[in-house]
Order: structure tokens, then C-alpha cells, then sequence
């Protein structure tokens, strides 16, 4: 059992600490937030309006639909929706050019680097 003195000090020292949650700027932290979503999304925008004009019909909608979910995620701040998205976008973009056979790929300064 614990004695009364040790347990009144660390009471007092639960409630002297703040929470977690007041050391933590929230705005700051979404904008961050938004910051990422966006990183992943802006790039992956551009390689699938790069490709568009290869899409299918089929394609061109889910690029269109995949587009639009990415930048309301990021822009309500939900960013695993948005960075999941853009993962989705640059993934059929990827497949878009491969089937296209097109001499030069869509973002070459990452293939130089491998």
C-alpha cells in the first residue's frame, strides 16, 4: 500500500502537468498536415495530366474522381485519405505511360537517380 504523502505528491504532480493535447499547436499541426497531403498530391496531379490524353475513357473518369478526392482531402484536412489517393493516382498514371510506350517517361530526373 501506498503511503499517504507519496500518493498526495503524485496526485499534485498529475494535476500541476498539463495534457499533451494544450503542449500541442493545433493549427500548426494541420497545416503540416495539409503541407504533406499536398507534397503528395501536387506531383502526382501533374503525371496524370500528363498522361490524360493516353487515358481511356474508364481511366480518365477514375483519374477524374481519384483527382477530385485527393484535393478535398487535403484541403479538410485529412491527409491519409489524400496521400492514399495520390498513391492511387500516380499508380495509374504509371500503368497510362507504361501502356502508352512514349520514348520519354513523365518525370525522368527520378529515373536518373536510380
Amino acid at each position: 500500500m501506498m503511503d499517504v504523502p507519496k500518493a498526495a505528491a503524485l496526485a499534485a504532480l498529475l494535476v500541476a502537468a498539463p495534457p499533451l493535447a494544450r503542449a500541442c499547436d493545433t493549427e500548426a499541426m494541420n497545416a503540416e498536415l495539409t503541407a504533406v497531403c499536398r507534397a503528395a498530391f501536387t506531383p502526382a496531379a501533374a503525371w496524370a495530366g500528363a498522361v490524360r490524353a493516353q487515358a481511356s475513357a474508364a481511366e480518365a473518369a477514375a483519374l477524374d474522381r481519384a483527382l477530385a478526392l485527393a484535393n478535398e482531402a487535403c484541403a479538410t484536412g485529412d491527409p491519409a485519405v489524400g496521400a492514399r489517393e495520390a498513391t492511387r493516382i500516380a499508380r495509374l498514371a504509371g500503368r497510362i505511360e507504361a501502356r502508352s510506350g512514349s520514348a520519354e517517361p513523365i518525370w525522368p530526373d527520378r529515373l536518373a537517380a536510380n
